[in-house]
């Protein structure tokens, strides 16, 4: 065995001298160029033909596995660079790099993003670098570029390139795109300096043909003179960012007026405000509300006043959500120019500190006239007069003064016609709210007080009232406080829930009414009391928290209106309110149908005297006189348009206004018991005998459950 290792041993050294010596020996060609031979190198790898030879080098991206740089061993092999894997990785911070054959590719993370775009390989024009989208949006954030203004209008979208006009829209793409031209020449070159006096003098073109915009539709007025009122915006902005050597803190022309200042020194005092004017208008800010900017680059201010916009942004395009509750004719009329605040990084949801707006009156204010501070606002088909946020400081024949919480667009309006009615109708909803909250006052102590009627019914009508009472408070304290939108939605939002509460409690009541009449014989029917409560509780409470919960959810922006802290009634929110109460009233007509038709069958059965018309009217007068005042007064709201528009809403103001007097009448005076309570506590008198289970049924609103078979 060890002689035949031996020999295999041998006979393998042979072989492979053998091998060696049969191995093709490539000679250089001294004589020419070596490099024709392509097997002479490696894949990857190129060839350098020399004077007497040549030498082989990897491509960039590989290495060869000998790690020299130039070679000629035919053994030699090129390996690609694993680039990603090196530190640094060769594509900078808040990126993602992926190795390939000979280079690599680099991305950015999610929220950066490069200029030269993802999936960037090196040869690409441009270097890589991942910037925080925030940051890339700085510019788009201080003035806005011709995608930025109003995106999601159809009307401005078939005018833009590429797109076939129709015949109808030729003339106003022709306006659109002309103020379009102004922004393109900043925008294509984000570097390019911006003059404030070059960009006001190219939008007077615009304001001298003003008048030319009354041939188009009211939708297209207002998408127009958005786009146009933004662009100003814009210009001006990227004034700011962008400014030109030879800085003009004023321009004056015939149509349009800027004031701008850029913020260095002016607020380096406390309480310094700052005065631009612009025609005759002017605007006072103050620097507590300049340091609430949120610019990040130069702070700036800019008043700006317009001739010739109110012709066309008049009256029409402002509704007061108050008129329907007058009888006479409102009549409106533009009563100033159109003025606009600017101001770099503005906050969205309004400063602290008020911004005040003193607009020239372009006739002068009569005495029967009322002004009106509007802002134009893009929520609705492209743009509206609204006059939330804003509101009066002081009138004069020759000025108004305006306050509001933000940067507007902005002017007066004079309201005149309605004032008589409206304030018969504010003294008759006053008064009778104040009436309301004196009789829930009284009723919620009697029914606290009285003994005698403390029961699970009176309990229902305690909670009613509680409700009833938080909601007038509230709606008579708050319904106005429209200066801060976030506080007049909340109210908003309160007034929703207090209100369905109300009604929820009255549906308790009708299905306790309803259970207790269909089981008169079952005396003490609540045996489980404080069980039983607290599920009434959690329903007359829970369920109009789940309603509020659910409509916040699907449309925040629901609560509060220019005018009123109330639901929104442009958007149809306010069916988020009526839905419910048009449900409950549906299903209480139909319980106490039932009930008054079991009362008929049973009550003869139980008590000889409680069959007899006068009683039998009696509960039909409670029970249905309560589903009146607490719902069908609501419903009268619907019904204010038309010629009956009128009548209604003196119908609604009366019957809502005094619903606290009319249930402490149904529940209190119109109570036997009650009464007798009353007499008791006025004269002194000792309590009498006890009377029957089923007069008791019968005195009170709501069935009682007695201790006494």
């Amino acid at each position: 065995m060890r002689g035949f290792n031996l020999l295999l041993f041998w006979g393998c050294c042979v072989m492979h001298s053998w091998e060696g010596h049969i191995r093709p020996t490539r000679k250089p060609n001294t004589k020419g160029n070596n490099c024709r031979d392509s097997t002479l190198c490696p894949a990857y790898a190129t060839c350098t033909n020399t004077v007497d030879s040549y030498y082989c080098a990897c491509k960039q991206g590989f290495l060869s596995s000998n790690g020299q740089n130039h070679f000629k061993d035919p053994g030699v092999r090129c390996k690609d660079i694993d680039e990603c894997s090196q530190s640094p990785q060769p594509c900078g911070p808040n990126s993602s790099c992926k190795n390939l054959s000979g280079r690599y590719k680099c991305s950015c993370l999610d929220g950066f993003s490069s200029p030269t775009g993802n999936d960037w390989v090196p040869g690409k024009p441009g270097n890589f670098s991942c910037t925080d989208i925030n940051e890339c949006l700085t510019s788009r954030v201080l003035f806005k570029c011709k995608e930025d203004v109003i995106p999601d209008n159809k009307q401005i979208q078939q005018c833009q390139e590429g797109t076939a006009v129709k015949p109808a829209y030729v003339s106003f793409c022709a306006q659109i795109n002309n103020i379009f031209s102004v922004l393109d020449k900043v925008c294509e070159n984000k570097t390019t300096v911006v003059s404030l006096k070059n960009t006001t003098e190219s939008f007077v073109p615009v304001l001298k043909q003003i008048s030319t915009w009354t041939k188009f539709t009211k939708e297209e007025t207002s998408s127009l003179a958005t786009v146009f009122l933004e662009s100003v915006e814009s210009m001006t902005l990227a004034s700011f960012w962008k400014p030109s050597a030879n800085i003009t803190p004023a321009v004056r022309t015939e149509y349009l007026d800027i004031e701008s200042k850029v913020i260095n020194k002016e607020c380096s005092e406390e309480n310094v405000t700052l005065d631009l004017v612009a025609k005759g208008d002017k605007m006072k800010i103050g620097c507590s509300t300049i340091e609430e900017s949120e610019s990040t680059e130069t702070t700036g201010v800019a008043f700006v006043s317009f001739v010739g916009m109110e012709s066309v942004l008049n009256e029409r395009f402002f509704k007061d959500h108050q008129a329907p509750l007058t009888t006479s004719e409102i009549k409106l009329k533009m009563n100033s120019r159109v003025v606009g605040g600017i101001m770099t990084g503005e906050k969205k949801d309004g400063f602290s500190d008020p911004i005040i707006y003193t607009l020239e009156n372009i006739q002068p204010k009569q005495k029967f006239e009322r002004p009106i501070c509007v802002s134009w606002s893009t929520d609705v088909k492209g743009g509206r007069w609204t006059s939330f946020g804003c509101v009066i400081l002081e009138a004069s024949e020759t000025y108004t003064i305006c306050s509001c919480n933000q940067m507007a667009n902005l002017a007066v309006i004079m309201a005149s016609g309605e004032l008589t009615m409206d304030f018969s109708l504010y003294i008759i909803s006053h008064v009778g709210i104040i009436i309301s909250l004196v009789c829930l006052v009284l009723a919620i102590a009697t029914f606290l007080l009285c003994r005698s009627i403390r029961n699970h019914n009176t309990y229902l009508h305690l909670h009613l009232c509680v409700c009833l009472l938080l909601a007038k408070t509230l709606f008579l304290a708050g319904i106005h406080k429209t200066d801060n939108k976030m506080g007049c939605a909340i109210i908003a939002g309160f007034l929703h829930y207090l209100f369905l509460a109300c009604f929820f409690w009255m549906l308790v009541e009708a299905v306790i009414l309803f259970l207790m009449v269909r089981n008169l014989k079952v005396v003490n029917y609540f045996s489980s009391r404080n069980i039983k409560m607290l599920h009434i509780c959690a329903f007359g409470y829970g369920l109009p928290m789940l309603v509020v919960v659910i409509s916040a959810s699907v449309q925040p922006q629901g609560y509060g209106m220019h005018n009123r802290c109330w639901l929104n009634t442009e958007t149809g929110f306010i069916w988020s309110f009526l839905g419910p109460v048009c449900t409950v009233i549906v299903i209480n007509s139909l319980l106490l149908t039932w009930t008054l038709w079991i009362l008929r069958q049973r009550l003869s059965s139980v008590n000889a005297e409680v069959s007899t018309l006068k009683d039998t009217r009696l509960l039909t007068f409670k029970a249905f006189a309560q589903l009146f005042i607490l719902g069908c007064s609501w419903v009268l709201g619907i019904f204010q348009i038309g010629p009956v528009a009128g009548v209604m809403a003196y119908l609604f103001t009366i019957i809502n206004s005094l619903q606290g007097a009319f249930i402490f009448l149904i529940h209190c005076l119109l109570n036997g018991q009650v009464r007798e309570e009353y007499k008791r506590w006025i004269t002194g008198k000792t309590k009498p005998s006890s009377q029957s289970q089923t007069s008791r049924i019968l005195l009170s609103s709501m069935p009682s459950a007695s201790k006494t078979g």
